[in-house]
């Protein structure tokens, strides 16, 4: 399933496969807006596929929104699709620990 992505109420919700060919849509997207939101919530519960790659890109937009003062809250932790490889690649702890 190809990379959407749809926003609703100050949440960014994430539908389909993420990976190295296709990250860089979302962290393109981010950028374009970044300077203009304080804080939003990222949605992955609707990601069937992430590859290590695409957990290294969000960990750095993570880190991107730390150091802007800015906040992200990243939910999925209940999709199991993704949640191996955040736990292999050392990344989770970038997900939110509970819905917000």
């Amino acid at each position: 399933m190809a990379l959407q992505l749809e926003h609703k109420l100050g949440m960014l919700q994430v539908k389909g496969e993420l990976h190295s060919s296709n990250s860089n849509i979302l962290m393109d997207h981010f950028e374009s807006f970044l300077g203009e939101i304080d804080s939003i919530i990222l949605s992955l519960e609707d990601v069937s596929f992430m590859d290590a790659s695409a957990a290294y890109s969000l960990e750095q937009l993570y880190c991107d929104f730390a150091k802007s003062n800015r906040v992200i809250h990243i939910i999925g932790r209940s999709n199991d699709q993704i949640m191996e490889t955040f736990i292999e690649t050392n990344t989770s702890y970038i997900l939110s620990q509970d819905r917000v």
